[in-house]
């Protein structure tokens, strides 16, 4: 289940024997198509543990993926034992589509190696997330999975099918209009023919979407599609985030231990104690109790018996065994607050990492809470102690409350003026399609947008490759037969040449290896002559048996005759494989397609920074072409070895936008507008020759409704989050759903909208 990113046994992650009263805990994080989510878990007692989790961070560049991966894992922390060193090791999970045999793609492992180096993780292996939700039913139901796992992502659709537990296969399909129609051509490419697993698991990074794509499958009726079997109405079920929390922790920790099953701890994450911690409690505790019945009236009690001299200087306590922990304790909480709270610039604010950050907040709530228990340790009566050490035990309290009230009102100037966020209003898009030719010429130094011509850039390059294919022909070789006849001739002497046939039985033809000649005879002694023959052809059947008879060319039978006196011998065949003109046309035709899509990689690589490379203008030629066999050699493979020079046109992407906006600058009905990161293009080459490339261009826009962010920057700010949404519903045009991002994450109670409008940034995107 749970495959390794390094060859190494994850046993040695273990705490050893004399360290098992030391807990261990690892970072479970999940990688998905938009999506970052991340746990924190232990093993005990043959069992995964869950301590804490975060909600779905959402990411879609590479650049926000070490961003969103940051929140996540500071929102699973907060509440997290200050005293427990934070988790290093990691168990990713990541879908199929970043796994190939058994590893990661290198384009995605350089994704994690990212993530990894700038967090500080220590990665110990990964596992493929629809294995790891098999394994955690098969754990919780006690029977292994039938079904089929469907990953519902924004473009594609990863569907895992799972017979009795075995894993059959896993295929994408892109997003469609209908998910019912994506599903169903999915289910169709693995090619069952027993009845499909009534069972349908749903997963992703959003719940909300995850209810419409069910209630979408629930209503299908399956039976109208003919292409599909099932054996009743499939059930449809939603994997929530925190199982899939739950599945990639039990598929790791599975591997490092005997581990079977999975829970998630009752208490709340603040009560995860160490054993230091409890001795402290307990220690505050009896203080506490010790006070409360001084207040009771117990005069039995000494300033002694509480630890404190009478007409002593304080400062010959402080080596005692009560206090040194307190004092301790103080000087450690002071410095680390004067680190986390230095006065910093805006920014410092903007790049510092949003994950420090709000483990600062943590540290600082935390210490605000203890110093507060100190000092209430530390109150004195003032009926019981005077002179010296009631003035140095006021003069500490004072001091003490002074530098709580400073923390406390840094700590809030930067709750108020530090967060950031990211608000991004979805709104449902107006649709605009529309159909214009243009021109590209790659020798023009400008365009010319009113004739619709565009200057463009050829770019080339060269690719070459090998591929091998199994042989599919057939042939049949052997050796020819050969014998000696005797010619017999009634008449005058003849001379028969060389290659003279002799027509056999079953129309079995040989040849004369040599010219002869028949010296003449009659009906009663014939001429007479030995001659050495070969068959026409290869194979057996013209071992011929001794006195067999031969009509010789043309000759009649009373004028010449031929027999062999003794058995013909050597004649074989046998079929073998060779290469065929079909295998060399298929193998060319798979290279060529392998050879383009590599052009076109190395072509979009050329691109000049701003510019868009035109697919469709791609064209290939054959440079060079070495087949390993010809036509009709014996061989089991043919091997080729293929060279391509590929080229195709590319234009500044501004100047594509900016002709196609001026084609639909007159169909914008009021109240919308046109942005160019909102404009899809389609191209269909018609005609080309080596400098002007001739397109029908296709272009499909979402007009997004006209939205003043600044006046939303100003209405939101300082609200909470659901509040803030509910306002987007109902002020802005053609809502759907809004997305907001917070910088740093804030306990629920302080987590609101920045209070500073300019720290508010508003974008409106279209809901596809």
């Amino acid at each position: 289940m749970l495959l390794l990113i390094r060859e190494m046994d994850l046993k040695k992650f273990l705490p050893k024997k004399e360290d098992a009263d030391k807990k261990e805990y690892f970072w479970s994080i999940i990688i998905e198509p938009g999506y970052v989510q991340a746990g924190i878990w232990r093993i005990e007692e043959e069992k995964a543990q869950i301590v804490l989790y975060s909600p779905p961070f959402s990411w879609e560049v590479e650049e926000d993926l070490v961003t969103a991966a940051d929140n996540a894992l500071s929102s699973a922390i907060q509440g997290f034992p200050d005293s427990l060193a934070e988790p290093q090791k990691t168990v990713f999970g990541v879908t199929s589509s970043w796994v190939s045999e058994g590893q990661i793609k290198p384009e995605f492992l350089s994704k994690i190696k990212v993530v990894c180096s700038e967090l500080s993780l220590t990665p110990i292996g990964f596992v493929v997330l629809p294995e790891a939700i098999a394994h955690l039913i098969k754990a919780q139901e006690g029977s292994p999975l039938n079904a089929v796992v469907l990953g519902v992502y924004k473009e594609i659709l990863e569907i895992t099918f799972f017979k009795l537990g075995s894993l059959l296969g896993t295929t994408e399909v892109s997003r469609s209009v209908s998910v019912v129609d994506d599903v169903a051509e999915g289910l169709v490419r693995f090619g069952v023919k027993d009845p499909i697993p009534s069972r349908i698991l749903l997963y992703n990074g959003r719940e909300g979407e995850l209810e419409e794509v069910r209630q979408s499958l629930l209503k299908v009726n399956w039976e109208d599609d003919t292409r599909l079997r099932f054996l009743h109405t499939p059930k449809v079920e939603i994997i929530e985030a925190r199982e899939k929390i739950f599945a990639v922790s039990l598929a790791g920790a599975s591997e490092m231990a005997s581990v079977t099953s999975v829970e998630s701890l009752k208490t709340e994450p603040d009560s995860v104690k160490t054993e230091e911690e409890e001795k402290e409690e307990l220690s505050r505790e009896t203080v506490i109790g010790q006070e409360e019945n001084f207040a009771e009236g117990d005069q039995n009690l000494t300033p002694e018996d509480l630890g404190f001299s009478l007409e002593k200087d304080i400062a010959q306590g402080i080596d005692s065994p009560q206090q040194e922990p307190d004092q301790a304790f103080l000087r450690q909480r002071v410095d680390e607050i004067h680190r986390n709270v230095e006065p910093v610039s805006s920014k410092d604010v903007i790049t510092k990492s949003p994950r420090a950050f709000k483990l600062n907040i943590y540290v600082l709530t935390s210490t605000f809470t203890k110093i507060k228990e100190k000092f209430a340790a530390l109150r004195l009566p003032k009926s019981r102690i005077s002179g010296r050490f009631a003035v140095g035990g006021n003069r500490l309290l004072v001091s003490g409350l002074a530098f709580f009230i400073i923390l406390l009102l840094i700590g809030g100037v930067a709750w108020w003026s530090l967060p950031r966020a990211t608000v991004t209003v979805y709104v449902s898009p107006k649709r605009l399609e529309e159909e214009f030719n243009m021109s590209v010429d790659v020798t023009k130094g400008s365009s010319d947008f009113s004739q619709k011509i565009l200057a463009g850039e050829t770019i080339e390059t060269k690719v070459s490759g090998d591929k091998t294919k199994d042989a599919t022909g057939t042939k049949t070789v052997g050796d020819k037969a050969k014998g000696e006849v005797t010619l017999y001739r009634v008449g005058s002497q003849i001379t028969i040449p060389g290659g003279t046939v002799l027509h056999g039985p079953e129309d079995l033809q040989f040849a004369l290896d040599s010219e002869v000649t028949v010296a003449s005879g009659s009906a009663g002694s014939a001429g007479t002559i030995k001659a050495l023959v070969v068959a026409e052809d290869i194979g057996a059947q013209y071992n011929l048996a001794s006195g067999t008879t031969f009509r010789v060319g043309n000759y009649t039978s009373f004028d010449l005759e031929a027999k062999n006196e003794a058995s013909f011998s050597g004649g074989s065949s046998r079929e073998i494989t060779a290469v065929s003109s079909e295998d060399q046309k298929v193998l060319e035709e798979d290279l060529s397609i392998e050879l383009k899509g590599n052009a076109k990689k190395e072509l979009l690589g050329k691109v000049s920074e701003g510019h868009i490379l035109i697919e469709e203008s791609l064209a290939a030629t054959t440079s060079s072409r070495t087949f390993s066999n010809k036509e009709g050699d014996e061989a089991e493979t043919l091997k080729l070895s293929l060279g391509v020079e590929a080229s195709a046109v590319s234009i500044q992407k501004e100047e594509i936008v900016k002709l196609a906006s001026e084609v639909l600058k007159d169909k914008v009905p009021g109240g919308f507008v046109l942005r160019g990161d909102q404009i899809d293009f389609g191209f269909n080459l018609e005609d080309s020759d080596s400098k002007v490339y001739e397109f029908e261009v296709r272009i499909s826009a979402n007009l997004l409704p006209e939205v003043n962010t600044e006046v939303i920057e100003t209405r939101i700010r300082g609200r909470n989050p659901d509040v803030a949404e509910e306002y987007l519903n109902r002020e802005v045009p053609g809502f759907v759903r809004a997305e907001i991002k917070l910088r740093p994450e804030l306990p629920t109670k302080l987590k609101t909208l920045p209070h500073v409008a300019k720290n508010i940034e508003v974008e409106v995107a279209a809901e596809r």
